[in-house]
């Protein structure tokens, strides 16, 4: 079986006819490859947009947890000030 010698910038060029509309048959007749192959590169690179996506979700989810201890701390120093002053008040009117 023969190794492909397509470069990375002819390989997407083939994705964007693919993505364009034009038939994957054509496409790889035109290029001598394997409808196979075709739909193969297409895989890889969904894949690879998909980690990129994942890797900036998990960034953000990151973000917004640091917020949320952040905002779960100072409520707890709310809750523990007015408590302190609740049991004060209480213990004041004994």
């Amino acid at each position: 079986m023969a190794k492909c010698t397509l470069t990375r910038e002819q390989k997407q060029k083939v994705l964007l006819q693919l993505s364009a509309g034009c038939r994957a048959r054509d496409i790889s007749r035109e290029h001598g490859i394997s409808v196979r192959t075709l739909y193969r590169w297409r895989a890889n690179v969904m894949r690879g947009e998909q980690r990129v996506d994942s890797r900036e979700r998990l960034r953000v989810l990151e973000i917004e947890h640091r917020r949320l201890r952040q905002r779960f701390a100072e409520l707890t120093l709310d809750y523990t000030t007015l408590r302190a002053a609740l049991m004060k008040d209480v213990i004041g009117d004994c």
